[in-house]
């Protein structure tokens, strides 16, 4: 396999030569200008502290002179130019950010104090000092017609920006499809921020199930006003919890790439704050309607702030509904309501802030299913999903995910001068996360695509392999889908015989419940160094059960292990979810099989001190972690009836981070960037315990280790900027957990892998050039390999206790990490005028890999088989190959309007299409099935994801 990246030399010298050529093509912008004030702000931060300092003074001023002129301001005759300044972050992308945040909250207060309307204002960022000072917002009268004329085109485009990145806003769903994948989610924050790689790649390519470097996602971590909110279990946000409050989740701060914040040390995938803050808003009230036929089609949200009020108070208020009755994908569906409340309160001059904010998105959806080729194929249709049937003539979904997540959070800021600011939070959830699934005991399996009922099965029969295609090419639903009358029919026969359900509907839940505290102090200890450091708590139960949800016309089950093996010693107890309630008979609404707490508690403490100069940026810092965290099981099981009621073992972890990073800027426009990271980290209790829903038992656990680092050369010039990166990350002592069904212990099987490493690196680039005044190229795209670097151990256990655990080497070295494309970009255009927004995208992918099975990287799975003879071989290399989806071409193409309209009210309206040529051929993931049959290498093959063909966002916004 390919280990090296001869692309990343090349790229990174065209880049440089590139940046360097451009170097002199800088222009210079004349006019008169009237009343040219200066507001002053702290180093990297975007707080507008307008009552301190020279501020009051100068808006005293500003104000002033907008009353001279407020008839022509008002008017359109005189534009007010707010430009904001940053030059202090360590990159440009956090200059471009902060300097955004600061033109908007400066413009937010003149339009709340003096009654301007948005399209009085031209807004302008700028990633450079203003003679001298780094860290400003200037506001100007424009008198001049010829300097309006010059800036209008730069007005427009200022407006194409906000507009697009309101439109790609708008078509995020913040769903939490399916956790299990790992799939990286895309989030506001990547959109509104500057870094052309980063937003465009993360939006455009996540329809690809794109991850950034391959980095799961509970390698970024997530904050709200300043909370961490990553579950402690999982490592992940739950982004189910904002869903349909997009409108009050687009504004915050966020740092990638193992960078810090005024928020954050930082996470290997970047750490993102979203600003829910009530005073965070401007005055007035948004309307939205939305169509799609992707998951849900229709969309619909409101939101209304008072903004900042004169006594110190503010409100904003968002409620949120997304609906269908079926999604794109057959048998699917969505309901979904959300609400969130922010109260704000600021007194003594602004230095003190207190915030209130509660939110909540509850939702009940159906789910999609992968599947084989073989049955895509056999249907024509790349969207089957097996989870559905009818019932009564009507659809039912048998996999129904029903979420809630109510969040609190209560926040102060203390600005105690000029150089310090102290952010304290406290947050609470309670997550409530259920997802039913068939279950069965002494019935046939019901889902129509397993693998007994497919043609594939019948193969040596060629009378039963036709019979079997013939049905499944009619797509009778009785035969493609699930029989749900049945299932009521033989539950029904099973009742008039006294005996038990044979078919039930289960809910397996994963409630959480989740107290955070977060501090964060940010301070200048000398003229060029800055100091940011934090400590945080969090105490987390996370419950783990199942419960009843429905018998299907039965009277009831019984609590037992329909896997376990009469022939087991002591048979009647082995079987018993519970020692403690025999042979139970479980009703409608009744927990059984398992129940358990995870008590998770943390604490950590982190620091990063900065050093700037003329020439030269470098910081470094570091964070200590505690962890610990034990299982209180609620059950006896039979199998584990010493460790499996009660509290287990405490689990405690020690573990250490440090980062160190330098600037090197040639001037205003070339800069060259490196960071490196050494960090260990706690595993997470989700991977640690080898069957957690019926025992205590693990494995000898010890944190994971990470290595890495990154050199990036950032160019900005008037008609080209960009970024280009090379990294590479090292993860060592890596733990998974994977399940499967085993067919010759007939059993479910934990597979855990322990002492995993892996390797990660690459190139990225993003790069955007302005060849006209209305017309934009863009470019993202990376380089990449993830695969993993060594052959960790291995442990099978089986639930039902029918053997030993086995331990065995695996065999993964060299093999690629599955999941995420490799090669990936996007090529966009965007044209500009007169407030019309048009867009193409080509985006491409190819070397994704599905992801591999434990099970066929041992050795005793192989055990039987001679090389020598021709079937044994090649049933070795098919069972052992790992496959490379196809790789594919898309077209993606948007269209906006903007309408300006009296009294400060505007509407834009946004249509994006993806997939304009309709290709439904395009795999997006797959995995190996953990089953085996060597004799027989190809009856239990993959499973597959595709794309959607075309599909469409279309939105309209009323602001008033």
């Amino acid at each position: 396999m390919i280990k090296n990246l001869k692309l990343a030399s090349c790229l990174l010298f065209f880049a440089f030569c590139f940046g360097w050529q451009a170097n002199g093509q800088t222009g210079k912008s004349s006019g008169k200008y009237a009343n040219e004030l200066v507001f002053k702000f702290i180093p990297q931060d975007d707080e507008f502290y307008a009552s301190q300092g020279d501020n009051k003074a100068v808006l005293d001023r500003l104000y002033a002179a907008i009353e001279k002129y407020k008839d022509q301001i008002k008017a359109g005759q005189i534009p007010v130019l707010v430009e904001g300044y940053s030059a202090s972050a360590d990159t440009k992308e956090k200059n471009q950010q902060i300097a955004y945040r600061r033109a908007y909250r400066v413009k937010s207060v003149i339009i709340n104090d003096k009654g301007l309307l948005e399209n009085n204002f031209k807004t302008q960022n700028k990633t450079v000092a203003y003679r001298g000072d780094k860290d400003v917002v200037v506001v100007r009268l424009l008198l001049n017609p010829a300097v309006q004329n010059s800036d209008k085109n730069q007005a427009e485009e200022q407006a194409y920006e906000e507009s697009e990145q309101q439109a790609q806003s708008e078509s995020l769903s913040f769903e939490d499809d399916d956790v299990e994948t790992e799939s990286q989610g895309v989030t506001t924050m990547a959109i509104i921020n500057n870094d052309i790689f980063r937003s465009k790649a993360g939006f455009q390519l996540s329809q690809f199930r794109f991850q950034k470097r391959g980095y799961y996602s509970y390698y970024s971590k997530r904050y709200i006003n300043g909370v961490a909110f990553n579950d402690q279990n999982r490592g992940v946000f739950n982004y189910a919890s904002i869903g349909a409050l997009n409108d009050v989740a687009r504004n915050g701060d966020a740092v990638d790439n193992n960078d810090y914040g005024l928020f954050s040390y930082g996470a290997l995938g970047g750490a993102e704050n979203i600003d829910m803050r009530a005073g965070s808003y401007a005055k007035g009230a948004k309307i939205s309607a939305s169509y799609t036929n992707r998951t849900y089609y229709a969309r619909t949200m409101f939101t209304y702030s008072t903004g900042l009020m004169p006594n110190g108070w503010a409100f904003t208020g968002s409620l949120g509904a997304r609906y269908s009755d079926e999604g794109n994908i057959e048998g699917t569906f969505y309901r979904n309501i959300a609400y969130s409340l922010a109260i704000e309160k600021q007194w003594d001059k602004g230095r003190h802030s207190l915030s209130f904010n509660t939110f909540g998105s509850p939702v009940e959806r159906g789910q999609q299913a992968s599947s084989y080729l073989e049955t895509y194929n056999l249907l024509g249709n790349n969207l089957y999903n097996s989870n559905w049937g009818y019932q009564n003539g009507k659809k039912r979904n048998s996999r129904i995910v029903r979420a809630y997540d109510p969040t609190f959070i209560l926040s102060h800021t203390w600005n105690i001068n000029r150089d310090s600011r102290l952010i304290t939070g406290l947050g609470y959830h309670y997550g409530r996360y259920g997802s039913t699934s068939l279950n069965w005991y002494n019935g046939s399996d019901p889902r129509p695509d397993y693998y007994r009922y497919l043609p594939s099965y019948y193969s040596s029969s060629s009378t039963a392999f036709t019979y079997y295609t013939d049905k499944w090419m009619s797509n009778d639903p009785s035969v493609t889908q699930i029989n749900w009358d049945n299932l009521y029919m033989a539950n029904h026969n099973s009742s008039l015989s006294g005996q038990p359900a044979a078919y039930n509907v289960e809910e397996r839940r994963s409630d959480l419940y989740e107290t955070t505290l977060n501090s964060t102090l940010k301070t200048r200890l000398a003229k060029n160094i800055n100091f940011v450091g934090g400590v945080e708590f969090r105490s987390t139960i996370s419950r783990q059960f199942k419960t009843l949800d429905d018998l299907l016309g039965g009277k009831y089950i019984l609590d037992v292990d329909k896997f376990a093996e009469a022939s087991v010693a002591d048979y009647e107890d082995a079987k018993q979810s519970d020692l403690n309630n025999p042979n139970r008979k479980v009703y409608k609404g009744d927990t059984y099989g398992y129940s358990f707490d995870l008590d998770i508690n943390s604490a950590n403490a982190w620091f990063v001190n900065e050093h700037t100069s003329k020439k030269w940026d470098v910081f470094y810092g570091g964070k200590y972690t505690y962890t610990q965290f034990q299982r209180d099981g609620k059950m006896k099981n039979g199998h584990y009836p010493d460790n499996s009621l009660g509290k287990g073992e405490m689990h405690r972890f020690h573990d250490y981070s440090f980062k160190a990073g330098l600037t090197y800027k040639f001037n205003g426009r070339n800069f060259i960037s490196a960071k490196i990271s050494y960090s260990t980290e706690a595993p997470l209790p989700f991977n640690s315990y080898v069957s957690p829903r019926i025992t205590d038992k693990t494995l000898a656990l010890e944190s994971g280790k990470l290595l890495t680092g990154d050199v990036s050369y950032i160019f900005s010039f008037p008609n080209l900027n960009g970024r280009i990166s090379a990294y590479q990350t090292n993860f060592y002592d890596q733990t998974a957990r994977v399940s499967y069904y085993h067919d010759v212990k007939r059993t479910f099987v934990n597979h855990m892998v322990t002492g995993m490493d892996k390797v990660s690196h690459g190139v990225e680039l993003g790069l955007s050039w302005k060849a006209t005044s209305a017309l934009t190229f863009d470019f993202a795209g990376t380089v990449s390999e993830q695969y993993y670097n060594n052959n960790p151990m291995g442990t099978i256990t089986y639930e039902n206790g029918s053997s030993p655990d086995v331990s065995e080497k695996v065999y993964y070295k060299n093999y690629y990490v599955g999941g995420s494309p490799q090669f990936i970009g996007t090529l966009g255009a965007r044209y500009f005028i007169k407030y019309w927004f048009l867009g193409l995208n080509v985006n491409g992918m190819d070397r994704n890999y599905i992801d591999i099975s434990p099970l066929r990287r041992m050795a005793s799975t192989y055990a039987g088989l001679n090389p020598n003879v021709p079937s044994d071989y090649q049933a070795y290399q098919i069972l052992t190959s790992q496959e490379k989806l196809p790789g594919a071409v898309t077209l993606d193409a948007s269209i906006g309007k903007i309408l300006y309209l009296p009294k400060s009210h505007s509407m834009s309206f946004n249509l994006s299409v993806n997939n304009i040529l309709n290709k439904k051929d395009i795999r997006t993931g797959g995995y190996e099935q953990g089953r085996v049959e060597v004799a027989n290498p190809t009856k239990f093959n993959s499973k597959y994801f595709f794309m959607q063909g075309i599909n469409c966002f279309f939105n309209v916004n009323y602001r008033f």
